[in-house]
Parts: C-alpha cells; sequence; structure tokens
C-alpha cells in the first residue's frame, strides 16, 4: 500500500483549540517541505503568517496567523503548472518580479526555496521571505541585492 503524507494548516488560536483550516493528502512529501519552508500562505485572498510547524502523529501542520496589512497580487499572472517566482521586496509598495522559474516539480522548488542567497543573472540576491500563493499556483521568493 502506498503512503500518503498529509498536512494540516491550523490557526495559532490557543483559545478556540488551534482550529483546523485547511487540509491536504500528498502521495510524496516535497511538496510539505516547500510548503513548511514559507513564511507565508495565500488562500482565497488572505495572507497567512507561518508562527511554527510540527508533525504530529500522521500529520505535517503548519500554524498560522492572519495578516491583515499584507496584500495579495490581483493582477500577477496565474499559473498551471509548478513556478517560482522571484521579486525584489518592496515593503508597503508592489515589488517587482525579477525572473520566473518554471519548474517540472515541487523538489526543484525545494532546492530554490531552501537557500538564503540566490544569483540570477549574475547578481547576488538575498532571501527575505518565501511564501506559497496557492490563488496563483506559485511560490514567491523576496529577495533583496
Amino acid at each position: 500500500m502506498k503512503k500518503s503524507y498529509k498536512l494540516e494548516y491550523r490557526m495559532n488560536d490557543e483559545r478556540n483549540n488551534y482550529p483546523a483550516v485547511y487540509h491536504y493528502e500528498f502521495d510524496e512529501p516535497n511538496e510539505i517541505f516547500c510548503r513548511r519552508l514559507c513564511d507565508y500562505f495565500v488562500k482565497g485572498k488572505r495572507v497567512f503568517k507561518k508562527t511554527s510547524t510540527s508533525l504530529e502523529d500522521e500529520y505535517y501542520v503548519i500554524y498560522l496567523e492572519e495578516e491583515t496589512d499584507e496584500y495579495v497580487f490581483d493582477d500577477a499572472k496565474v499559473y498551471s503548472h509548478v513556478t517560482l517566482e522571484v521579486r525584489d521586496y518592496h515593503e508597503y509598495s508592489v515589488s517587482p518580479l525579477l525572473y520566473t522559474y518554471e519548474l517540472f516539480s515541487h523538489q526543484e522548488a525545494l532546492t530554490l526555496i531552501g537557500n538564503d542567497y540566490l544569483w540570477i543573472d549574475e547578481m547576488e540576491y538575498e532571501k527575505i521571505s518565501a511564501e506559497i500563493d496557492e490563488d496563483r499556483s506559485t511560490y514567491v521568493l523576496y529577495v533583496s541585492k
């Protein structure tokens, strides 16, 4: 029997017993590992900040808090396959797109998201944060020169 990997997003809300808000099941764990490396999670035009992760019995769990100061990219491209956008981080304004990696797997995404520094067009960039934007089906790395 093939193993499945379960992921659950929960609100970091002790008063309400950490309610589960999203459930996923995967055939392989690489997407879970990518998601655990992301600082932010975007779904349903809401932005959540990761507060912690855990492994509880059969579930990988990511705890979240909603970020009401953050905004989503309403006019950015929506993808149909695994991609990773690299954006030049600008606080309180639009972060321009520097580069898009067209990927074949979440394992490839993992090799990029897990770095503190990235070279693009002979320029070194430092990772500020990473997110998964489910609304647009992409990972996003925010970087600075």
